[in-house]
C-alpha cells in the first residue's frame, strides 16, 4: 500500500510540474506572438503612410496639371 502512495505522489508532482512548464510555454509564446503582431503592424502602418504620400503626391501633380490647363 505503501508503494501505491509513493507512486501516486510521484505522479501528482509530475503531473503539477508539466502543467506548470505548459502554462510558462504558452506565456512565452504569448509574448513573442504579441512582438511579432506589433511589428507587423509597424510595418503596415510605415507601408499605408508611404503609399498615402505617393497617392497625395499623384493628385497635386494631377491638380496642378489641370490648373495650369485651365489658367
Amino acid at each position: 500500500m505503501k508503494n501505491w502512495l509513493v507512486l501516486f505522489a510521484v505522479l501528482c508532482l509530475g503531473a503539477c510540474n508539466t502543467a506548470q512548464g505548459v502554462k510558462k510555454d504558452v506565456a512565452i509564446g504569448a509574448e513573442k506572438t504579441g512582438e511579432a503582431l506589433q511589428k507587423g503592424g509597424e510595418a503596415v502602418e510605415s507601408a499605408l503612410h508611404k503609399s498615402g504620400e505617393a497617392v497625395g503626391g499623384a493628385l497635386k501633380k494631377g491638380g496642378d496639371a489641370v490648373q495650369k490647363v485651365v489658367e
